[in-house]
């Protein structure tokens, strides 16, 4: 099947629904499924808007999204990043969102049509809470994954794994206005364990905002861009047990290792 996997959105769905439907022009096909890794920018309300969102993208199309239940217009399947309302989201009675738009709940799995299975953790990492039970997690504390979720994937195989932090040891490089740079590592706990263990054909990530590839126990873990930015979509076919091909990205990335 046809499959874009679209990193950080937050909140700007008009945006990136605009630029799906034109890489689909670029490539001549239409997806499948779009497979989102969190920040998407789930906020209905939007004066309940964290301090981040707030001091930079503010709440952004959802709103209008959801008071008009708009229907997505390729089939979309996200985690959750560290900046949406987790609240509203946990109180859902439905993985429906909005019609065509589904959440993963983190430690979950969903199988797609033809049968590729897509298992997810979302959130980031928080040290202080990732040995607590995730039911525990009150607030804002809901942005991190903890253990008790990861062991709840198991072991079983899934033929995507998705992410919203990276895991731990892969490389990012800031480069900032002066021209300087900063090399940093993500120290994200418990996630490298978890690609080894569910052994998926692709795990893709976002958070950091950047375009990376990267091998983690013989897998191959593609950081995705934020919208608007070099390689934040990216085209792929995949099936069942099978490894995946990849078409393109859109906008054209400029990687780092």
């Amino acid at each position: 099947m046809l499959l874009c996997a679209a990193g950080d959105t937050h909140g700007a769905l008009d945006r990136f629904y605009d630029d799906v439907l034109a890489f689909e022009a670029e490539l001549g096909a239409v997806f499948e499924q779009v497979l989102h890794v969190g920040d998407f920018g789930i906020w209905p309300d939007p004066a309940r808007i964290d301090r981040a969102t707030r001091d930079h993208d503010g709440p952004g199309d959802f709103p209008a999204w959801w008071a008009e239940r708009r229907t997505a217009p390729r089939p979309t399947l996200f985690i959750k990043g560290n900046h949406e309302d987790f609240a509203w989201l946990d109180a859902l009675d439905t993985d429906e969102v909005l019609p065509g738009l589904r959440t993963l709940r983190n430690g979950q799995r969903t199988a797609l049509s033809g049968g590729v299975v897509v298992a997810g953790l979302g959130g980031c990492h928080g040290p202080s809470n990732y040995e607590r039970p995730a039911a525990s997690l009150q607030g804002y504390a809901r942005r991190h994954y903890t253990r008790d979720e990861i062991d709840r994937l198991g072991g079983a195989r899934a033929d995507v794994l998705l992410l919203h932090d990276a895991p731990a040891g892969i490389e990012f490089v800031k480069r900032f206005r002066s021209g300087a740079e900063r090399r940093y590592r993500s120290e994200a706990a418990g996630l490298a364990e978890l690609v080894e263990r569910v052994r998926p054909a692709v795990c893709f990530f976002g958070h950091h905002h950047h375009r990376v590839d990267a091998d983690v126990g013989g897998v191959r873990c593609v950081g995705l861009n934020v919208v608007g930015r070099p390689g934040h979509l990216v085209a792929l076919t995949l099936e069942a047990g099978a490894s995946p091909a990849f078409l393109g990205e859109w906008p054209a990335a400029a990687r780092t290792a």
